[in-house]
């Protein structure tokens, strides 16, 4: 219905009191009674004091979590600590890391078809193969809580790779419960992961570990942020960027459950 008709209606209408016009010199009224609408305006405000209050009625913090740390990824001299130390300070300050961006990455992705090949429910790790010093190495923990890259003693071992190649380590691994590892030594090999021409070759400085493990070596966050890799959980899958496009790496789940029962026989041994 046009506005003029819908006016003629209720112009009529009992029910309806139409305010009076307003009468004197617009010029001499109160300033004071008008802008009532700007107490809404400072709603904002009124909800950062409450904001606030509610924080100082919380009860205070007992202390902080923080990750697992251990090995050699930082460097073991004093001075390659503080200068790592700078550096994750200037990231913190600025935003950004201290480096050029490359903007012709791919987009890396994971669709819901790709978790459809994974068996589910599950909560599996990714394990996944990878070329590591020419040997197809097999059972390959892809860990993002690690903050180094491990090979334990009986792989490197069928490697065939002699113990003067090892160098020596003075920090030990610090685990779940506080439980200390010294490694055996570290050494730097060549990896590569995906497929050709999919794939990435870098070197990776190793920690030897001669420990019991289902796994023969833990890939951490130093070769993953080397990689620049995405990880999913939920796809069991690993994806990288390369020149030819994404490569990726998928886990394998009869692997990780071979793995997982690997583990509880060694547990019932002890």
């Amino acid at each position: 219905m046009p506005l003029d008709q819908v006016l003629m209606q209720i112009k009529d209408d009992p029910s309806l009191k139409w305010p009076e016009k307003m009468k004197g010199d617009p010029n001499k009224r109160n300033r004071n009674k008008q802008g009532k609408l700007k107490s809404f305006l400072g709603r904002d405000h009124k909800d950062e004091k409450l904001k606030g209050k509610a924080e100082e009625l919380s009860p205070p913090s007992l202390g902080e979590i923080r990750v697992i740390i251990g090995g050699s990824s930082t460097g073991q001299s004093s001075k390659s600590k503080k200068t790592y130390l700078k550096v994750v300070q200037s990231v913190q300050l600025s935003g950004r890391p201290p480096r050029d961006r490359n903007t012709d990455e791919q987009a890396i992705t994971f669709t819901e078809e790709e978790a459809e090949r994974i068996h589910h429910p599950y909560d599996d790790a990714i394990v996944i193969t990878l070329l590591i010093t020419d040997y197809t190495t097999r059972r390959v923990l892809v860990d993002n809580g690690s903050s180094t890259d491990i090979l334990y003693l009986p792989a490197f071992q069928q490697m065939r790779l002699g113990r003067d190649r090892l160098r020596p380590v003075n920090s030990p691994l610090v685990g779940f419960g506080g439980m200390k590892v010294q490694p055996v030594g570290t050494i730097t090999l060549p990896v590569v992961v995906g497929a050709y021409p999919q794939q990435i070759t870098k070197d990776v400085n190793f920690l030897v570990v001669d420990c019991s493990s289902s796994y023969n070596a833990i890939i951490g966050r130093p070769t993953l942020n080397s990689w620049k890799v995405a990880t999913s959980t939920y796809h069991l899958s690993v994806k990288f960027s390369t020149d030819y496009g994404v490569g990726q790496v998928q886990g394998d789940q009869l692997v990780v459950r071979e793995c997982y029962l690997a583990m509880l026989a060694t547990d019932e041994q002890v």
